[in-house]
């Protein structure tokens, strides 16, 4: 019985080595108990150590990132890119989302709309993308999109766009001269803080010669835009969506 305990204590040393690029300096750094496992396994990816303040996210053995005044806690890939989210709890307790960027996906920025919500965009490769802390996890939202942007959010609420298509359209100015514009068609995205499922509202269709479309909420059930050609829309949303109110 001796010898068994002693050769399990060898094996799950031994798995440490493999997986931690920091070996044995971090299993000697790092206590276990029922709140501390050692490696939590999210594969592909590895947390070690589990709740502690400066663990670190690693993927096939490499670090990813470690901050020391952070708990790494989740961890998602960004669709079509080389670069990951992922989700820690800071010092005080508060938790929020970073970004681990790779080089080879060039200019792209990551910031933050409001504690529960985060936007991605790149610019090099045309792909916008919206990030959500929903019950301790990060959640790319409607992850197969590539223009998801826009968001707008509310106490109760959060409302975002994409782009479904764009078409020319050729029109005639003031002297009788034909010219060309793009015209772009949003759908928006409705979200209830309270709940995971997003409502797309299929039904309400936005167009605009301008692919950015500034989303604003008016008052708790309305949200308003503004065209390019100055014309200002307000959309209550309860006519799209009343289960969400």
């Amino acid at each position: 019985m001796q010898q068994l305990k002693v050769n399990m204590f060898f094996v799950f040393t031994g798995l440490l080595l493999l997986l931690l690029p920091q070996g044995v300096t971090a299993v000697e750094t790092f206590s276990r108990d029922s709140e501390h496992r050692g490696i939590v396994d999210l594969s592909p990816y590895q947390i070690y150590p589990e709740n502690r303040l400066g663990n670190g996210i690693y993927l096939d053995k490499k670090l990813l990132d470690s901050q020391p005044k952070r708990m790494i806690l989740n961890i998602t890939s960004i669709k079509n890119t080389k670069s990951y989210v992922y989700l820690f709890r800071d010092q005080n307790g508060a938790l929020g989302l970073d970004i681990v960027k790779n080089d080879a996906d060039g200019d792209a920025r990551f910031w933050r709309i409001d504690p529960e919500f985060y936007q991605y965009s790149n610019s090099d490769f045309g792909i916008q993308r919206v990030f959500r802390i929903f019950q301790n996890k990060v959640v790319p939202l409607l992850a197969h999109l590539r223009t998801g942007a826009g968001v707008a959010t509310s106490t109760n609420h959060a409302i975002f766009y994409h782009i479904t298509g764009s078409k020319d359209i050729t029109r005639t100015n003031s002297s009788g001269l034909e010219f060309t514009q793009k015209v772009y068609t949003f759908r928006l995205h409705l979200i209830n803080r309270n709940f995971k499922k997003i409502q797309s509202l299929s039904n309400l269709q936005v167009q605009d010669i301008s692919y950015r479309l500034k989303l604003k909420w008016v008052n708790e059930f309305s949200i308003s835009y503004k065209l390019s050609n100055g014309k200002k829309e307000t959309v209550d949303l309860r006519k799209y969506a009343p289960t969400y109110f």
